[in-house]
């Protein structure tokens, strides 16, 4: 006999409050006010009909030796750790769905998240689940890279991550560099940029890619600098790349032609935020994550094994 449309419905919207919401099943059996046992066969029917689907955490594929020595290594606040062949899952994926996990636990009432741009910061955004906390803010730290239709964009990963935690989006609605000085500081002092700009100022908590100088970088890739700029770039000193801004080996701010025409949070206004987690996949990104963490640009780290050990040989 076929399932009346209301018995799937049903079933969907207990399946969202188990797993999505995170509620216990006696919550959700006293809400709808049905019985638990009733909860109970509406989430194995969930699983029948292919509304659930089952992974495998990331927690089981987290080195937590690698952590450890990590930890001791830099001091770090938290560092997670997975396995660089994820076992045919996408390393993106589990790296994302592993940093989410840690992330919702530090997110509490009050918290303003602020999020760069980057194809694995838009992973832990695309992983996010609703935060135990209702009242949270999530803010760009940094203008429009490429297409803003793309997942890495920093106001798609911005709405994205906000959407999962159940928070307030702030978008920084402009690029991440114009065309002058002028229009730069003309923009920053609008009130709806202004307004964001403020609101970084509050953050708890940032979430940053972290790139190498090299043509994959977020800020070459997608044209933001021509990447004919990259060897001066190098050649002034800079290892790495934190929502476009530069710096040294030891971690120290290296001027651009760029700076005065970037619309990203600044270096000691990231640097003040209590909690940096800085995320980063493959080990030419070590140099710039050892410098990242040495410069105090960030205090924790999600990234792959051979990242991390080439991070620990680098230390």
């Amino acid at each position: 006999m076929a399932r009346h449309r209301r018995d799937d419905e049903t079933i969907l919207r207990i399946a969202q409050m188990r797993y999505d919401q995170r509620m216990p099943q006696n919550e959700i059996a006293r809400i709808l006010e049905v019985s638990e046992s009733t909860v109970s066969r509406a989430l194995k029917a969930a699983m029948d009909l292919g509304f659930v689907e089952i992974q495998i955490s990331p927690t089981g594929l987290r080195d937590f030796a690698l952590e450890r020595r990590l930890g001791h290594a830099y001091g770090v606040e938290f560092a997670v750790v997975v396995q660089s062949r994820a076992g045919g899952a996408s390393l993106a994926d589990v790296l994302g769905r592993a940093v989410a996990r840690v992330l919702e636990e530090r997110v509490a009432n009050g918290s303003v998240v602020g999020v760069s741009d980057g194809d694995t910061v838009a992973a832990v955004a695309a992983a996010a689940r609703r935060a135990k906390s209702t009242d949270v803010d999530v803010v760009s730290l940094i203008g429009g890279v490429g297409a803003p239709q793309i997942a890495s964009h920093s106001s798609e990963v911005c709405r994205t991550l906000a959407l999962g935690l159940g928070a307030r989006a702030w978008q920084l609605p402009v690029p991440a560099i114009v065309d002058s000085a002028e229009a730069a500081a003309h923009l920053a002092q609008t009130s709806t940029v202004g307004g964001v700009f403020d609101l970084m100022a509050r953050c708890t908590i940032a979430l940053v890619g972290v790139g190498a100088i090299s043509p994959r970088a977020t800020v070459f890739r997608h044209g933001v600098i021509p990447q004919s700029h990259i060897e001066t770039i190098a050649a002034s000193g800079a290892v790495g790349t934190i929502c476009g801004r530069f710096y040294g080996a030891d971690g120290t701010v290296i001027p651009s032609a760029f700076d005065d025409r970037t619309l990203s949070v600044a270096p000691n206004v990231l640097r003040a935020v209590p909690l940096r987690i800085g995320v980063a996949m493959h080990v030419a990104k070590a140099a710039a994550l050892r410098a990242a963490l040495v410069g105090g640009w960030i205090n924790a780290v999600g990234l792959d094994t051979e990242t991390a050990e080439e991070l620990l040989r680098l230390r």
